[in-house]
């Protein structure tokens, strides 16, 4: 093999395709993340413990759109690969603070499932706002300051130990927690159901239809809930797939020219991992009926600030009154 071909570079229609997919990824993560945190700031029913948790999970996924994007488009069109340029090191730090702050909110979020399906009581009185707060704080202070462990390991033979504790830290632990919850959470679902059959059961020969409607309601939204959050972390780790792939490769592998070939492979991981970001704000709208809501009126509101022109090409004021959106938006 000759050192010609030990190279990360892409070849110039790959790094323009990849440049207009990331830009595009960016784009909509960006609208779609900022209306679901005016639809949080604007709508009372969604001022709760698990809502904080998804719009901070929805700050960092805006991030995503608004930094790291524009930093792999750079990266592409400017053909960057080599691990010491400042781009790299930018989009890596980048990176690994916003997964860091991902995965985190994710098992906060499932915790946050598990008490209130399991032990709502104690969730009760546990979970308050100040607590969400505060851990949200910490969980984005730990992961800037992790993050910079970027700027301080610079040798490319400490890197993959660096990716390593990256590893540990940003998918390990969250997982395990997630994996706990998940499994508390659908064992304590099953149990649940089969406890208010037996009470729909009991009551029905003493009591009106729908004296458990108020129960049942709160479980299944409590549930539904969980499985809109099940379904973001598995959208997540589909997304992530590849790039676990990639880091596997590169720090298995002894061969140092594949090393550095493997590198153009990032684009395209990293284009997976980041458009779950473009994602998420979708996944909230199709399963929560106050999203669809609070995302209507949203953009309702934006829609209605864009002036009607008269004709084509013209530069006078609106002719007509500008008129509701359909209800299908």
């Amino acid at each position: 093999m000759s050192s010609e071909e030990c190279t990360g570079e892409l070849e110039y229609i790959t790094s323009i395709f990849l440049a207009v997919l990331h830009s595009i990824s960016g784009v909509v993560s960006i609208v779609g993340n900022a209306v679901v945190l005016v639809s949080v700031y604007q709508t009372p029913a969604l001022h709760t413990v698990s809502n904080y948790y998804i719009a901070s999970l929805a700050v960092g996924d805006f991030l995503v759109g608004a930094l790291i994007s524009p930093l792999w488009v750079a990266k592409s069109v400017l053909n960057v690969w080599q691990n010491q340029h400042p781009l790299t090191v930018a989009a890596e730090l980048m990176s690994m603070q916003t997964l860091i702050t991902t995965t985190f909110n994710l098992a906060a979020v499932s915790l946050d499932r598990y008490l209130a399906i399991t032990n709502a009581f104690y969730y009760i009185r546990v979970m308050t706002l100040f607590r969400c707060i505060l851990s949200i704080v910490l969980m984005w202070v730990f992961s800037v300051a992790f993050s910079f462990l970027r700027l301080v390991v610079t040798k490319p033979v400490d890197l993959p130990k660096l990716w390593i504790a990256v590893a540990i830290v940003g998918y390990t632990l969250p997982f395990a927690v997630i994996s706990y919850s998940y499994y508390h959470i659908y064992k304590a679902a099953k149990s649940q159901s089969r406890r208010i059959e037996a009470e729909v059961r009991a009551v029905s020969t003493v009591a009106p239809e729908g004296a458990l409607d108020s129960t049942s309601s709160q479980t299944k939204r409590n549930r539904k809930a969980a499985n809109t959050i099940g379904i973001i972390i598995g959208i997540y780790l589909l997304f992530a797939f590849p790039s676990m792939v990639i880091t596997g490769i590169q720090l298995i592998t002894t061969n140092n020219c594949l090393k550095i070939r493997i590198i153009r492979f990032w684009f395209w991981g990293a284009l997976c991992s980041f458009s779950s970001s473009a994602v998420n704000p979708w996944i909230y709208a199709a399963r929560n009926k106050d999203y669809r809501q609070a995302f209507k009126r949203v953009f309702k509101c934006w829609f209605s600030k864009i002036p009607r022109i008269g004709t084509v090409g013209s530069f006078r004021a609106p002719m007509t009154q500008v008129n509701e959106l359909p209800s299908s938006i």
